[in-house]
């Protein structure tokens, strides 16, 4: 029997395979070489210098390459028309998915929505946003509160929203509290010169809306309680870019009175970030609204470490306020968020428990094979629609 022809078009903004890539094309090489048999899958991408417009990925998956900005679309078009899909998924980009349902009106064309970006001002108008939405067969959503959002402000796109959490490949991070796991983060620790210190981690980009200046000011107070703690902030403003801005140096300036107790380390490759989960205690999620998943809150599970978050968003879909972490009302970070990191800081056991029961749940529900298995069943039901 013939496979049926996929298409994944990813939004051109990163070369894949690539661990400096933003999470929609990690996304995308961590989910489709797990799609299960029944698929031929190609993958569209950026192209760059001294690659080959023809690549791939693990398990043989073609990724074919081509030139960015204005000539991106086009070009994926072109190839399109050529190879026929019966499926054509267009991550991230809806005004691109709907130009690609009117050139190729005979696949079945789904655009699977990541944030509410691309979908809100100043890239879309309220009616604009859901002309495009109409256009499409399917839209694809990695939360229910995503899912949510959508039906409000577009009741009649209810019926054509499906929900696909997001995951992490379970084996890429090491578990906290086994004898192995800690002998190695104590020397880890050892090396750095962090022997003793209670590390409070930050990952992501750096930006307002992620939140992280209220774990600044926080930091007064768990100094106050929790004399050897160390905040690690990981990440940049950009993915992979070293350009900085005015609300990056205003997280400079107010670490700048407690140097010895907070390291910035910039943006730091994918496949490189389970070394710094490993060595938090606590890893700290203050984003505001508007967060629709949240791979950070399931890397820093899946290495079974508690998470105190926000309640935003996607956010309490993942962690389960005192099971496998602590969750805070927005609205209450800067009085609470201080308080909670200090108890966290003051109890190992609750930590370890918190921990634990994280990675267990997301070896239950977030893994990358999950992802993959739920695409392959909606691709499957929607070829039959």
């Amino acid at each position: 029997m013939q496979k049926l022809k996929a298409a994944v078009v990813t939004p051109g903004s990163f070369f894949i395979p690539s661990g400096r890539s933003s999470s929609v094309e990690r996304v995308v090489e961590q989910m489709i070489p797990r799609v299960p048999e029944g698929f031929d899958i190609r993958i569209y991408g950026l192209q760059e210098p001294d690659h080959p417009v023809i690549g791939s990925l693990d398990g043989g998956i073609q990724v074919y390459r081509l030139p960015g900005g204005a000539r991106y679309a086009s070009g994926i078009i072109r190839s399109l028309k050529e190879w026929k899909p019966r499926i054509i998924d267009v991550q991230n980009r809806p005004f691109l998915a709907s130009r690609i349902k009117l050139a190729v009106p005979d696949a079945k064309v789904v655009t699977s929505i990541h944030s509410l970006t691309y979908i809100s001002p100043p890239h879309a108008d309220h009616r604009n946003a859901e002309r495009i939405l109409q256009s499409v067969d399917r839209i694809v959503v990695n939360s229910v509160y995503l899912e949510k959002e959508l039906g409000v402000r577009y009741p009649s796109l209810k019926n054509k929203i499906s929900v696909n959490p997001l995951g992490v490949n379970l084996p890429d991070f090491i578990p906290r509290y086994n004898p192995h796991s800690e002998a190695l983060r104590e020397s880890k620790l050892l090396d750095r010169g962090w022997q003793g210190r209670r590390i409070v981690m930050y990952a992501g980009r750096l930006l307002p809306i992620k939140g992280v200046h209220h774990v600044l000011t926080a930091l007064p107070k768990l100094i106050q309680d929790v004399p050897d703690v160390m905040l690690l902030i990981v990440g940049s403003p950009f993915y992979g870019s070293g350009r900085r801005t005015s609300y990056e140096a205003h997280l400079h300036d107010l670490a700048e009175p407690y140097l010895n107790h907070v390291t910035f380390i910039p943006f730091v490759s994918h496949p490189s970030i389970s070394y710094w989960y490993h060595l938090a205690d606590i890893v700290v999620v203050p984003s505001a609204e508007g967060e629709a998943f949240g791979l950070v809150n399931v890397e820093a599970m899946a290495s079974a470490v508690p998470v105190v978050a926000s309640d935003a968003g996607g956010i309490p879909e993942i962690v389960e306020d005192g099971v496998t972490g602590i969750l805070l009302p927005q609205a209450s970070l800067d009085s609470e968020l201080a308080p909670e990191l200090i108890r966290l800081l003051s109890d190992e056991q609750l930590r370890r428990s918190l921990g634990q029961a994280g990675r267990l749940r997301v070896a239950q529900s977030f893994q990358w094979k999950h992802t993959a298995e739920r695409w392959h069943e909606m691709m499957q039901k929607l070829v039959l629609q």
